[in-house]
């Protein structure tokens, strides 16, 4: 277990959209370092979206080359000095950690779909005969070789073969399998080729299902377990972020540091913050718990997130996002007042808090056409609104942007934000500040006591000596509270206090502190 990280926040950028600093109208890694101060604001460990070699046909989740920084990015120099200035500030990175599959057009697939049988034949997932059964997603007639391939999404980016949890057929191998570890050693080697550049550690895409007809992960943990421990031999120190959403199976099994919740495995996450139709990256359809309606519940949330909490002690790390690049915004359908409810929230928790790009203004989500097989979730990576200048301040590029930039980014940008001492962006600020400065021990293992799973939510944690208690009231409906005996406000929003009764307001929140 990393205790250095454990009173962390994250913050995924997009690079992307994040800041153009050559003006092509594309982010790229320089423009991410120019802005490492600003993430510091708000974050200690940054995630950053692929930036390899790749035809971008999904966001750059198909790989070519694990090796090579796609031009549009920058360079391996680039790295370098993205990773020295983020150390300066006192940042960690991670990049992330592809390997479920790759695009269509790496030079190890070329290789592996060549009839005659080589080095890489054994790198993907392949059946034995073009015209026999195969109840598994594949692509068929698109190869020299005799046989099918299997793919995890789309078509372009084949699976690579990190076994089966049984074998059914003659052509699939078993997890364990000789033929398997070629691409383990792969894994292995690509890590500490980015680890040596300074990076930190990685988001693991797909974590659960690397091994096929896994049940719980049980397989695909024993291959990370085996993989992290080699890694971890050169570079103990290296974080291992999943995408998982089941920290039971991640962290208490897999040796993943950190396990962040998605709208998968669970409701919980989804009941909080994306029942509304177009609020999720799938069809849905309800009230959220977080909207002023106050028709939503967050007794599954907390059922599923402490039994987990429970599971992990001392091994590692929840994870709760506002979003991510899979995700529509969080802003959508809520005011900035909501939002600031919503980040009392995640950041009062105990867990890892993990901020998408833009969340912290509120940026919007918009309904754009499919760009880099991003579909519904294009809308959620438009660039990043700085200012209300020339292109929201992201690019001073004349050419079209990679995306446009939402219509609201003159009312909606950080510059305007800074100068407002109560904006969205200032309150997660002050937030921040809080959580880092003031409760020093802070920390994910803290005690935690739900005391109130409705309208208003209320729990508190015991830190050394120390009482928190936090309120929070997302609905438009006022509520008094009682306050902890000689406790003192560290931050409220839409509150009014007389002596020990708090009155919370419409989309509402408070921490205070007391000693026991």
């Amino acid at each position: 277990m990393n205790k250095e990280i454990a009173n962390s926040i994250l913050y995924n950028v997009y690079p992307t959209s994040f800041y153009d600093s050559n003006g092509d109208g594309i982010g790229d890694l320089k423009g991410i370092t120019e802005k490492l101060e600003y993430i510091k604001q708000f974050a200690d460990i940054v995630w950053i979206n692929p930036v390899y070699k790749s035809p971008f046909c999904d966001g750059g989740y198909d790989i070519s080359d694990y090796y090579a920084i796609d031009e549009k990015f920058g360079s391996i120099d680039d790295v370098k000095t993205l990773t020295e200035k983020a150390h300066s500030l006192g940042l960690k990175v991670l990049f992330d950690l592809v390997v479920g599959h790759t695009s269509d057009k790496h030079e190890w697939f070329l290789q592996s779909q060549k009839a005659e049988r080589n080095d890489y034949s054994d790198y993907y997932v392949w059946t034995d005969e073009v015209f026999g059964e195969c109840p598994y997603k594949h692509m068929t007639g698109m190869s020299e070789r005799e046989g099918n391939y299997l793919i995890n999404f789309f078509c372009f980016q084949p699976a690579l073969n990190f076994g089966f949890s049984q074998k059914k057929y003659d052509w699939q191998n078993l997890y364990t399998d000789k033929a398997c570890q070629k691409v383990h050693n792969e894994v292995i080697k690509i890590c500490k080729y980015y680890l040596a550049l300074g990076v930190d550690g990685f988001r693991v895409d797909l974590a659960s299902s690397i091994v096929k007809d896994d049940v719980n992960g049980k397989y695909s943990c024993e291959v990370w377990r085996k993989i992290f421990g080699e890694v971890r031999k050169e570079y103990p120190d290296c974080i291992f972020l999943s995408e998982w959403g089941e920290p039971k199976y991640a962290v208490a099994n897999g040796d993943f540091d950190i396990d962040f919740l998605t709208h998968c495995y669970n409701e919980g996450y989804n009941n909080l913050f994306r029942k509304e139709p177009g609020t999720n990256a799938f069809k849905s359809d309800g009230k959220s718990f977080f909207r002023k309606e106050g028709k939503g519940e967050a007794n599954t949330f907390f059922d599923y997130f402490l039994s987990n909490l429970e599971v992990i002690k001392g091994k590692g790390y929840i994870s709760v996002p506002t979003g991510n690049h899979d995700l529509p915004r969080i802003s959508i359908g809520r005011t900035q007042e909501e939002l600031k409810v919503v980040f009392a929230f995640i950041l009062a928790l105990p867990s890892i808090p993990m901020i998408y790009y833009g969340d912290e203004i509120g940026m919007s989500y918009s309904n754009l056409k499919n760009k880099d097989g991003g579909y519904n979730r294009t809308g959620s990576r438009t660039p990043m609104q700085w200012t209300a200048g020339k292109n929201a301040g992201f690019s001073e590029s004349d050419r079209e942007l990679y995306l446009p930039v939402n219509d609201n980014y003159t009312s909606v940008n950080c510059a305007k934000m800074e100068t407002d001492p109560n904006s969205l962006m200032n309150t997660v600020k002050h937030l921040v500040e809080i959580k880092r400065n003031f409760l020093f021990d802070f920390s994910c293992y803290c005690n935690f006591e739900v005391l109130s799973q409705t309208y208003p939510l209320i729990f508190k944690r015991r830190c050394g000596e120390k009482e928190f208690f936090c309120a929070l009231n997302p609905s438009r409906r006022e509520c008094n509270i009682t306050l902890p005996e000689n406790s003192k406000v560290l931050i409220s929003n839409n509150t009014k206090i007389k002596g020990s009764i708090a009155k919370l307001g419409e989309a509402s929140f408070i921490w205070v502190i007391s000693k026991i």
